[in-house]
């Protein structure tokens, strides 16, 4: 008999492979990212097929095959509807599990990014939200809980405490550098202290807290800029 597994999933994306099957990337609670082959999906009538939708946690059993493990049954747990029947939220998922996908390796484990992805599934779907916020929100716990996470309170070169004005941000040294130290770098970019303030309140607060916060759209837009700019980084290097 073969050897089979049972775990919670999230599916992060799906493509057609061979005539009649798909294969399937999750990214699972138990055992991290793997892919999975899902035998007959492409066959009028399949019951699998709507199971395995991107974008919907799902209860797998895994079975264990010589070459490839593949799908014995999937169950939808949530179907996150109220995210794929809005527009305006879809764009900020999508990005959000292409990213994953992306900067997270196989068959490594690790519950604290498969709880804030859910975490972030989960206020998108439920709750009227500025999603492209809780998109950059999302992105810079995310990049923090990979070891990417930006210096915020001291200078990357001097080490000093930062001062509230004339600080600037590099993307590819990932922090700030103050107004003296910075002069030596290059491709920097100037950071306010608005912005210095939202980035270290993302890293401090939940995304429940963070998607209830207001501010002028100016401030969201600066510092939702230099996130959109750090994990850009991190996904062509």
């Amino acid at each position: 008999m073969a050897e089979t597994f049972n775990t919670r999933a999230l599916v992060l994306n799906r493509f057609i492979y061979r005539e009649y099957d798909s294969r399937v990337t999750v990214y699972t609670f138990d055992f991290g990212k793997i892919d999975l082959l899902a035998r007959g999906t492409q066959r009028q009538g399949s019951k699998l097929a709507a199971h395995i939708e991107p974008l919907s946690l799902v209860d797998l059993m895994i079975v264990k095959g010589k070459k490839n493990d593949y799908i014995g049954s999937s169950i939808v747990s949530d179907a996150y509807a109220g995210i794929k029947n809005d527009l305006s939220k879809l764009p900020a998922a999508g990005a959000a599990l292409f990213a994953f996908n992306c900067l997270v390796k196989h068959e490594e484990k690790d519950e604290e990014l498969f709880h804030l992805l859910l975490e972030f599934l989960d206020i998108l779907d439920k709750k009227p939200a500025q999603a492209n916020w809780l998109l950059h929100s999302w992105s810079l716990k995310f990049l923090s809980a990979l070891g990417y996470q930006p210096e915020l309170h001291h200078c990357l070169h001097c080490k000093k405490v930062l001062s509230p004005d004339n600080n600037h941000f590099s993307v590819m040294k990932g922090g700030i550098f103050c107004a003296a130290c910075a002069r030596q770098e290059m491709q920097l970019e100037t950071i306010d202290e608005n912005s210095i303030k939202m980035l270290r309140l993302v890293l401090s607060h939940s995304l429940a807290d963070l998607a209830k916060l207001r501010a002028e759209n100016k401030t969201f837009d600066k510092a939702g800029s230099i996130i959109k700019s750090l994990l850009n980084f991190y996904l062509k290097n």
